[in-house]
C-alpha cells in the first residue's frame, strides 16, 4: 500500500460553546473548523492562540455566531490548564466552554495525475462505488448519479458497471484513498465514493 493511502495518526482540536438545557449542557455551536495537527503539543498551541486572541467567536469558515460570554484572564488560564490535562469543561453561568484534543487516525486528501498508479481512483479499483457528476457552470445544479457498481480502472479511463468514461492521463485526481475521488473533465466535476468500508 502506498504511503498516501495509509491512515496516519493526528490530533484533532475541538472547541465549542455549550448552553444549559433541561437535561444538562447542549451544543450551542462549534467554534473552530475541523483541524488536524501532527502532535498534541501543536493542537494545544493552536487552542492557546485561539483562547488568547480575545473573543471565542465562531470561525467564519464554520459560521457567524458570537461568543455568549467573554473569558476573564483567570477563565482563560483555568480552561487551558484543564485542556492540557485532557478534556476541558469550563462552566460560565448558563453556558460552558468545551475543549478536547482527540487522537484520530485519518487519511489525508492528496492529488496525483490519472497516469500515476497511486492516484485515489486506483485505490478504489474493484470496490463498489457510486459515480456522480455536477456541471461546473451551474452553481444551483444538482449532482446526478451516473452509475453504481464495481470500479474498473485502465490506462484509458474508468468503468463503473456498464458506464465508461475516458480520462486523459494528465487529469489531476484528488481524493482520500479507499474512500473517495474527484476530478474535472471539461465542464463537469465527477465524484466517486466507495460503498464499502475503508
Amino acid at each position: 500500500m502506498y504511503p498516501e493511502w495509509r491512515k496516519r495518526r493526528f490530533f484533532e482540536l475541538h472547541l465549542a460553546w455549550l448552553v444549559q438545557g433541561p437535561r444538562g449542557y447542549d451544543l450551542l455551536f462549534k467554534i473552530n473548523p475541523y483541524s488536524l495537527y501532527a502532535t498534541r503539543e501543536e493542537a494545544l498551541e493552536a487552542a492557546r492562540a485561539l483562547v488568547e486572541k480575545g473573543r471565542l467567536d465562531q470561525d467564519e469558515r464554520v459560521g457567524r455566531n458570537k461568543a455568549p460570554v467573554l473569558l476573564s484572564e483567570e477563565d482563560k488560564a483555568r480552561f487551558l490548564l484543564l485542556l492540557e490535562r485532557g478534556k476541558a469543561l469550563l462552566p460560565l453561568d448558563r453556558y460552558a466552554l468545551l475543549g478536547e484534543v482527540a487522537e484520530v487516525e485519518e487519511r489525508l486528501l492528496f492529488r496525483a495525475p490519472f497516469a500515476d498508479p497511486k492516484n485515489a481512483l486506483k485505490s478504489l479499483e474493484g470496490k463498489r462505488v457510486r459515480l456522480h457528476a455536477t456541471p461546473l457552470n451551474d452553481p444551483e445544479a444538482e449532482s446526478a448519479l451516473l452509475a453504481e457498481g464495481p470500479l474498473a480502472v485502465d490506462g484509458e479511463g474508468i468503468a463503473v458497471g456498464s458506464f465508461r468514461l475516458s480520462v486523459p492521463p494528465e487529469t489531476p485526481i484528488e481524493g482520500l484513498a479507499l474512500e473517495e475521488a474527484f476530478f474535472v473533465l471539461g465542464e463537469t466535476r465527477y465524484y466517486l465514493y466507495s460503498l464499502e468500508a475503508a
